[in-house]
């Protein structure tokens, strides 16, 4: 157990701009498939509560992946934070 604890207490390096483009790769199939959708208007974009199709609904898309995806790099980023906080207090209460 001591071993697993010292070797995940440490944090990696750029581990917001690792996550961001993870999570950036991950989601843009997504968008693409969403994106031929809205433009081929089978599905809208649902934007101040209206339905968008076509150009508009495209540009939606486009604009909004970048803070989507800020958005869940940053609550997992903060959850990982909290985690390995936590591993570092076990680790000075029972290791040290």
């Amino acid at each position: 157990m001591k071993n697993i604890i010292e070797k995940y207490s440490e944090m990696p390096g750029n581990l917001f701009k690792r996550l961001f483009f993870t999570f950036l790769f991950g989601y843009l199939p997504f968008a693409v498939i969403h994106l031929v959708l809205t433009l081929s208007g089978i599905i809208p974009v649902n934007f101040n509560d209206a339905q968008v199709y076509g150009i508009k609904g495209a540009l939606v898309i486009v604009l909004f992946i970048p803070f989507i995806v800020l958005m869940i790099t940053f609550f997992v980023w903060l959850y990982f934070i909290f985690g390995n906080l936590v591993l570092k207090l076990v680790k000075k209460i029972f290791y040290e």
